[in-house]
C-alpha cells in the first residue's frame, strides 16, 4: 500500500511539472504541495528523513510562491515599487 503512495507522490509531482511547463503556475503549485504532502507520509513511514526535510522546504517554497502570486494580483504586478503620491 506504502509503495502505491510513494507512485501517486511521483505522478503528482511529474504533473506539476508538465503544468508548470504549461504556464499553469498556481495549479502546478497546488499539485506540487499535495504530492509532497504524500511524500511526507511516505518518508515517515520508510524512516527516510532527509527526503522528507526536502519535501517540507519545497511546500514552503510553493506555499510562498502562491502567497507572492495571490498578492501581485490584489495589489498589482511589482508590490515592492514605491510609488509616489502626488500632493
Amino acid at each position: 500500500m506504502i509503495d502505491i503512495l510513494g507512485w501517486f507522490a511521483t505522478a503528482a509531482v511529474v504533473v506539476g511539472y508538465w503544468l508548470n511547463a504549461n504556464k499553469k503556475l498556481y495549479t502546478a503549485l497546488i499539485i506540487w504541495i499535495i504530492g509532497d504532502i504524500c511524500w511526507i507520509v511516505y518518508d515517515i513511514y520508510r524512516d527516510i528523513y532527509p527526503h522528507l526535510g526536502l519535501s517540507l522546504f519545497i511546500i514552503l517554497i510553493n506555499s510562498y510562491g502562491i502567497y507572492k502570486n495571490l498578492k501581485e494580483k490584489k495589489y498589482g504586478k511589482n508590490t515592492n515599487e514605491c510609488r509616489h503620491i502626488p500632493s
